[in-house]
């Protein structure tokens, strides 16, 4: 049994996807205005409110952009899935090839165009949820 099995998976999916959310919640901190924080503490607020009112709702496309990109790069991982799950155990890309091998017929078509839709779909929703717009903010009009 060794290391193999969920955990591990998880685990690999984990050290695989965080440096994607680290450095885009990293990149949104190094363009966070400090002087709204010093505004906000100035008037009063605490440690707490600062980063509820202030600092998370900056810094929230980054975040979410870090997390899509870790997303689409854990879904379809397919080298991760082949070593680290256990016999008999089998996740999504696990099927795919499988079916691929043995099978030839439009199922496997449809399930990855789902995969697809599943995934722009998920862009979508962190891009309205997220608040990312593909117009400059400020600036000369």
């Amino acid at each position: 049994q060794g290391i193999l099995g969920t955990p591990a998976l998880i685990a690999a999916h984990v050290v695989l996807a965080l440096p994607f959310v680290t450095r885009m919640a990293a990149t949104s901190l190094a363009n966070f205005d400090g002087n709204l924080d010093r505004a906000a503490q100035s008037l009063g607020a605490s440690k707490r409110q600062r980063l509820q009112h202030i600092v998370l709702p900056m810094i929230k496309p980054g975040v979410l952009s870090g997390v899509t990109f870790a997303f689409i790069i854990s879904f379809n991982n397919i080298p991760l899935s082949v070593f680290l799950v256990r016999p008999g155990d089998t996740t999504l890309p696990i099927a795919v090839i499988n079916y691929l091998e043995y099978s030839l017929d439009p199922v496997m078509a449809a399930v990855n165009v789902a995969s697809m839709i599943f995934i722009l779909a998920v862009i979508f929703l962190f891009e309205k949820i997220g608040g990312f717009s593909a117009q400059l903010h400020g600036g000369s009009k």
